[in-house]
């Protein structure tokens, strides 16, 4: 070959970056790469470095004799994530991750888990809770084999709650409302854990004794402020309104406008079972009893100034807000609550791993 030589000067953010060429390792960068004009023409040049995705760029020809062609390379952190598959013996057990970060029913794999160590937590009524510490590697799955041991003795816990309406949990599992009993406990340990919109969250924890029930008596604390809250429901002909939303997974496309999808809905639970397309509606002042679904309550002539209802999604454990003010964690229910017909509410429910559901809109007195 002739002496004639040119050059690729390789710099990368972050530097320290291993430099190819065709294949070929040079050095860190930055990095000068001496090419000879007569070399067969074109090249590519790569730059990796650990915990970055690789960089790659072709060049065609050679550089000229004397020249020296820059190259710089971005180099962009890979997603350090993995992936924990949870299985058992028997099967269908529910499998929680980081005392309820993320629920399955085994077998099921928890995606996209940062990496570092989690505990998981397997338990299945009759038997006795199983719980390991995992570690998670990039881009690995890492395996969960419960073997669940046989449980024969059962106690209950029965919780009330001042005010009632609370949504409770028992080891991080929903039990229903308060005031509730919750049986077939197995024995020794158990988290009891209170939701209600507008008081502190309460957690203690109770004994289960075999064949006794373990009673609860707790008084919720009131959070320092509480904005209105904006359901509506007429007092004198109440109607309970229990409110369900899906929410989607962000790796997939933007959902579909309501009208083509199945949740989020609101099922009006009165006579007239009126399934609307959403949480919010602009009705006019006409009589709605035709079950047409069009989004309008029932006339009512009485004015309607307080709601009760529950709000439900799937998955549960989203955090709800109404306008903007945080509310509690699905599933959670509001109780007695007034409403101003002048103004414009929005709910919004977020949960890490899915698309954030929102709406917004006006209320009329006995309307949603």
């Amino acid at each position: 070959m002739g002496a004639e030589k040119g050059y690729y000067k390789v710099s990368s953010d972050p530097t320290g970056g291993s430099v190819f060429l065709d294949g070929a390792y040079y050095g860190l960068s930055p990095y000068t790469i001496t090419v000879y004009t007569t070399a067969t023409p074109g090249h590519t040049i790569s730059v990796q470095k650990s915990g970055y995705m690789t960089w790659s760029q072709f060049y065609s020809g050679n550089p000229a004799n004397g020249q020296t062609i820059s190259v710089f390379a971005t180099l962009y952190p890979v997603s350090e994530t993995g992936n924990i598959y949870v299985n058992s013996n028997p099967a269908g057990a529910s499998a929680v991750l980081d005392n309820g970060y993320a629920q399955l029913t085994t077998p099921g794999t928890f995606s996209s888990v940062s990496t570092g160590w989690h505990n998981v937590q397997v338990s299945k009524s009759g038997y006795l809770v199983y719980s390991t510490d995992i570690e998670v590697k990039p881009g690995g799955t890492s395996n969960v084999m419960a073997t669940l041991v046989p449980n024969t003795q059962y106690g209950s816990i029965s919780v009330s709650s001042n005010p009632t309406g609370a949504s409770l949990y028992v080891d991080t599992i929903y039990q229903g409302i308060t005031n509730q009993v919750v049986s077939n406990l197995a024995v020794g340990s158990h988290t009891v854990t209170l939701k209600k919109s507008g008081y502190q969250d309460y957690s203690q924890t109770a004994t289960v004794n075999n064949a006794q029930t373990t009673y609860l008596s707790i008084t919720l604390s009131p959070l320092a402020s509480q904005p209105p809250v904006i359901l509506t429901s007429p007092p004198h002909h109440p109607v309970h309104q229990s409110i369900s939303m899906v929410l989607i997974k962000e790796k997939h496309a933007r959902p579909a406008p309501l009208h083509h999808r199945t949740g989020p809905r609101i099922l009006f639970n009165g006579p007239e079972k009126i399934r609307l397309p959403g949480l919010f509606n602009n009705c006019d002042d006409r009589s709605r009893n035709d079950n047409t679904g069009d989004g309008c309550s029932p006339a009512s002539s009485t004015p309607a100034t307080t709601a009760s209802a529950e709000i439900y999604s799937q998955p549960s454990g989203a955090d709800v807000y109404i306008n903007n003010a945080y509310k509690g964690v699905t599933p959670l229910s509001f109780e007695n609550v007034p409403i101003d017909a002048t103004k414009t509410y929005s709910i919004e429910l977020r949960l890490a791993g899915y698309k954030a559901y929102t709406d917004s809109g006006s209320i009329s007195p006995g309307r949603m």
